[in-house]
């Protein structure tokens, strides 16, 4: 609850106000590769050494791809965008799609796909700054909603063999929050610019799925956190997976 406005502030400060376009693409690097950093323990990467190669890499790939004048985004972050949408498939067929999802083949490079594509959809989505509060104001209000409601009113299960925590009540309600959300930024402050109006509720389906997605591979891992970098927040990974989801979607409805 803290952060996120923290986070919503120093956006708009460092775009708006004083222009470091670099300091704001350095920040997506620090956070990002401590999102691969986890996803390493997901990947099976024990060594210290190994993780940071790993993370070390994709990220210099990013900060590559995001300077060069030969734009590759729309590839990266598209195959990004599939390796999502795959992730709403896996969820709901988590029981016959385990064993993919636990293929150390796979998971190697379905990381590095996900950080530089998020890293690239950022980058992209909106250089004002604006675009970019209002994917991040989504993806917390979707969050936010689901555990409130989730936590006050859920009763049925949605998926006990992804996460036997959530709830169809929360779900809903995470879905119907990030909806709003979105809707008062797109209409009443115009800080970001769908192409068509049944786009939204594809975006905001992106951010819940992204978060149940990320339940998944901790549960074939037998995690209950994805790290320990952010005390009480169950870690990077965790915190950011609906706005890794949501920003790659956004991008092609709003690019």
């Amino acid at each position: 609850m803290i952060v996120a406005p923290l986070a919503l502030l120093a956006i708009l400060y460092l775009t708006r106000e004083l222009r470091l376009w670099t300091w704001l693409f350095v920040i997506y690097c620090l956070v990002f590769f401590a999102i691969l950093w986890e996803w390493c323990d997901i990947a099976r990467i024990k060594a210290v050494w190994a993780k940071c190669v790993y993370a070390g890499l994709f990220i210099v790939a990013a900060a590559v791809l995001t300077f060069i004048e030969v734009s590759l985004d729309d590839l990266i972050v598209g195959a990004s965008l599939v390796v999502w949408t795959f992730g709403i498939v896996a969820v709901l067929f988590f029981k016959s799609l385990q064993r993919v999802l636990s293929n150390r083949a796979l998971l190697l490079p379905a990381g590095g796909i996900f950080a530089v594509g998020s890293i690239l959809a950022f980058s992209k989505i909106d250089a004002s700054g604006y675009a970019l509060i209002s994917v991040i104001a989504v993806a917390g209000a979707t969050d936010s909603f689901a555990y409130l409601i989730g936590n006050f009113f859920g009763t049925r299960q949605l998926h006990p063999d992804v996460s036997p925590s959530k709830t169809w009540e929360g779900t809903i309600g995470g879905f119907i929050g990030g909806l709003a959300c979105l809707f008062v930024f797109d209409q009443i402050l115009n800080w970001i610019e769908f192409h068509t109006f049944w786009l939204w509720p594809i975006a905001v389906l992106y951010a819940v799925f992204g978060d149940l997605f990320e339940s998944a591979f901790k549960r074939i891992a037998d995690m209950k956190d994805s790290g320990n970098l952010l005390p009480g927040h169950g870690g990077f990974l965790d915190r950011f997976d609906s706005l890794m989801a949501l920003s790659v979607c956004t991008y092609f409805c709003v690019v």
